[in-house]
């Protein structure tokens, strides 16, 4: 092959790779994006940023209508696709944990520092007080059990693990002492094999992931 041949194959070579790369670097803009997708923030970054809190607490889902929930400094919010998000009135501007019952996603469940522990039978349009037996307001964690709706798990500071099995009418002290690290900021409630039906209770703590298996 001729000199004067293969230095303009490769010249040729150079230019269309940085064509490629010019053409991956390229941001999407609105006139080649779904429509879905330009009003749908891709991360929970964007989810917080576009609401301006970058710091939620906890997260629930809907799957009645596909809406997210999230708990945070700035209280409780909803987002829904197309809508955005939109605020949930509280008696209280800091929300620690919120949990949706998936077999009746009307029902809320929200826990505060200042409030204790709510319920709402119609999506969060409405709120009554479910904390009865607590020690205190001082909630800082919530799980809905993983087959018995009915039943909740919630964590009040510097007193303990309190379990409702009527929906947040009545609760109780469990006999579990929880974790060693007591600053509880998660709970999660899962069945699991060798559970005895009971299920497995997770907590989650600054130094880590506590777990308590069928002491429920």
């Amino acid at each position: 092959m001729q000199p004067r041949v293969l230095h303009i194959l490769v010249a040729l070579l150079v230019l269309l790779g940085l064509a490629t790369l010019a053409a991956c670097s390229k941001r999407p803009t609105s006139a080649n994006v779904p429509a879905d997708a330009a009003t749908t923030p891709a991360t929970l970054d964007d989810f917080a940023a576009t609401n301006g809190d970058a710091d939620p607490v906890a997260l629930a889902y809907d799957v009645a209508d596909g809406s997210l929930l999230k708990a945070g400094h700035t209280g409780l919010l909803r987002w829904r696709a197309g809508s955005g998000w939109e605020k949930i009135a509280l008696p209280a501007s800091s929300v620690s944990a919120v949990v949706v019952n998936p077999e009746q996603p009307a029902t809320v469940y929200a826990g505060g520092p200042e409030f204790g522990v709510l319920r709402s039978d119609d999506g969060g349009q409405s709120w009554q007080s479910a904390s009865a037996g607590l020690p205190g307001t001082e909630v800082t964690a919530l799980a809905l059990h993983s087959f018995r709706r009915e039943t909740l798990y919630a964590w009040v500071r510097n007193e303990g693990i309190y379990r409702t099995e009527d929906g947040g009418a009545a609760w109780k002290r469990v006999p579990d002492q929880g974790p060693r690290d007591t600053d509880v900021r998660g709970l999660t409630h899962s069945t699991l094999p060798g559970s005895m039906n009971t299920g497995w209770l997770y907590a989650a703590t600054p130094s880590g992931a506590y777990l308590s298996m069928d002491c429920f």
